[in-house]
């Protein structure tokens, strides 16, 4: 914004409040305001008084400015249904319909059935990566719910092997001494 738009904003904000308007006000406001879009300052003026009729300051206008941009970015920024953040031309399939569920398989038409088994045989697909190739994130989700059950229950790692230096005691300084013999339970 330049020194002329600056002052046609503060033209237009003067026909709001009638605030007096001189050059010092306009180089302050420019000072602050120099690095917006002109067409941004004067939209932030009106939304701000079509909402209070208190004095707009330049702090009022860049965040009305800030607001702006954001509606922008976001209007022109288009997102997979279900999936912010994915475009929809990498979105995965599954979100965009019903995910693939056992029973949702189980009721299907045999001859349904009987295609997605002879297409997961002729890929060479076991019948769980059949299905993590038709829903590939509700198979992650269910690993994770599985992981999670299993950590809220308490049970132990089934991929965790111990070896035989895990179950023995390892000394170290402290536990020789009276206090030693309460903490380890040995001398």
């Amino acid at each position: 914004m330049n020194i002329a738009e600056t002052s046609n904003a503060l033209a237009l904000a003067q026909a709001y409040d009638n605030r007096t308007v001189g050059e010092m006000n306009v180089r302050a406001w420019h000072a602050i305001l120099s690095d917006l879009e002109a067409a941004d300052v004067m939209e932030a003026i009106r939304r701000h008084y079509a909402e209070t009729d208190a004095w707009v300051m330049p702090a009022h206008i860049r965040r009305a400015v800030a607001d702006i941009e954001l509606e922008r970015a976001r209007a022109a920024r288009r997102w997979a249904p279900g999936q912010a953040g994915v475009a929809p031309e990498d979105a995965l399939p599954e979100i965009e319909g019903p995910a693939l569920s056992e029973a949702a398989i189980a009721g299907m038409p045999p001859e349904l059935r009987a295609f997605l088994n002879k297409l997961a045989e002729e890929k060479g697909l076991t019948p769980q990566q059949a299905k993590e190739k038709l829903a590939p994130r509700r198979a992650a989700w269910e690993r994770e719910q599985k992981a999670f059950l299993r950590t809220r229950g308490g049970e132990p790692n089934p991929l965790y092997k111990p070896t035989a230096a895990d179950g023995e005691h390892q000394h170290s300084a402290s536990c020789h001494g009276a206090i030693g013999e309460l903490l380890c339970g040995h001398s």
